[in-house]
């Protein structure tokens, strides 16, 4: 774990969960068992998460995030939306569209929001490559 986010107040851990919930939230496919790992880092239970208020829509999202002031971590929040988006190896344009809207909103820039994407992007290549690499050829 980073270390900026050692740091975060109670209230930005919650914001951070409440973050990456609403991503789990708009697609059914995603990997449960993903999040709850990256959500248990920060030492919340699974009784925890079930307390926490889910956002029901992107603007409530972003108005969350924006009270945050430090940028990086606005940033590491952004990119762990990013992966529980990808936790199942798909990427929707809802998704795209949802979270690039947030992450611009909040005060990213938009050529690094896209940068987080093509991070994530060859990251699903590097997997799919290595998947192959153990399949193929059978």
């Amino acid at each position: 774990m980073p270390t900026i986010i050692e740091d975060l107040s109670a209230e930005e851990k919650t914001i951070f969960v409440t973050s990456l919930l609403y991503i789990m939230d708009l697609s059914k496919n995603k990997r449960m068992d993903y999040l709850l790992s990256r959500i248990k880092e920060f030492g919340f239970t699974e009784e925890n998460i079930k307390k926490i208020k889910h956002a029901k829509s992107p603007a409530e999202v972003y108005s969350l995030i924006k009270q945050i002031k430090d940028i990086k971590v606005k940033r590491y929040i952004l990119r762990e939306m990013i992966l529980v988006a990808v936790s199942n190896h798909e990427l929707s344009d809802e998704e795209i569209s949802t979270i690039y809207n947030i992450g611009t909103k909040i005060g990213i820039k938009e050529e690094k929001v896209s940068d987080f994407f093509m991070w994530a992007a060859k990251g699903i290549e590097w997997e799919i490559e290595g998947l192959q690499l153990i399949e193929g050829d059978l």
